[in-house]
């Protein structure tokens, strides 16, 4: 569901358009957390449409990207054209071992089958005294967006519809699984750092189209719904937008809370 989905260029671009100004506001939270140096080489893992690619290119470091969705490689080349970038499984990455001076994750893990799998790829790839970061987004009971897109879908919808199996979108926000996943790989110092982000919509109808329209497990959840719930449940996340947004001269900010969490190769 992940691969198929994520290959679609309609997607990948609706998720560039739709998550991109909350996705820049990690990137350079992310890419403090791994310390890089000028001509150090990076590898930026489930790289996406190369915003943190762009972050690290602007610090001068060598860059690779690799992402198992050709249409956002298509995107990262277009955006970052200083960056090396292949299609490829993080899973199974073709990568020398000790390749890599740090490594970052923006918001990949909860797209792959086996996180853990891709834990011990990277602590492979990664040289000793590199570090790994990964962001990932909170979920509910966060106050933010998609713990809006819950609430909506609980009071007007059914959030019980049958989805195929996947890693839970959210896990590796909580130390209590994503620290021992990282000890299991081999990293030693996890840190978590809680970053405050925002969507920023041209109208709170928006928040809607966002999900539906640039994410894959979200958008199959509210296709799913019984017919005519989907107005309702645009209706009552527009309705949390005016009343908990904050209303600018650009448009609508939405809180999008995420956290960061880091980690050290021995």
């Amino acid at each position: 569901m992940e691969r198929t989905g994520w290959g679609q260029a309609s997607i990948a671009k609706g998720y560039a358009n739709g998550f991109g100004y909350a996705v820049e506001k990690v990137a350079g939270v992310l890419t403090q957390a791994v310390a890089v140096l000028p001509g150090e080489e990076v590898l930026d893992l489930c790289c996406g449409h190369g915003v943190v690619s762009h972050q690290l290119v602007k610090i001068a470091a060598n860059v690779t990207g690799l992402d198992f969705s050709p249409a956002m490689i298509d995107l990262s080349r277009e955006s970052v054209p200083e960056g090396r970038f292949v299609e490829g499984d993080a899973m199974s990455m073709p990568f020398d071992n000790n390749s890599f001076d740090a490594v970052t994750i923006g918001f990949g893990i909860p797209h792959l089958p086996d996180p853990e799998a891709a834990l011990d790829e990277v602590a492979r790839v990664l040289r000793p005294g590199g570090r790994l970061a990964l962001s990932v987004w909170q979920g509910k009971g966060s106050g933010g967006a998609f713990g809006w897109l819950f609430d909506a879908v609980g009071a007007h919808g059914n959030v019980d519809v049958t989805l195929p199996a996947g890693p839970d979108a959210h896990a590796y926000a909580d130390t209590r699984i994503a620290f021992p996943a990282l000890e299991k790989a081999g990293f030693v110092e996890p840190d978590l750092k809680h970053v405050a982000s925002q969507f920023l919509l041209n109208a709170p109808e928006d928040l809607f189209d966002v999900f539906a329209e640039g994410a894959v497990r979200a958008a199959a959840l509210l296709k799913a719904q019984p017919h005519g719930r989907g107005a309702d449940i645009r209706a009552a996340m527009a309705k949390r937008v005016r009343a908990e947004g904050i209303h600018g001269t650009d448009g609508w900010l939405v809180p999008m809370p995420s956290v960061v969490v880091s980690a050290l190769r021995p």
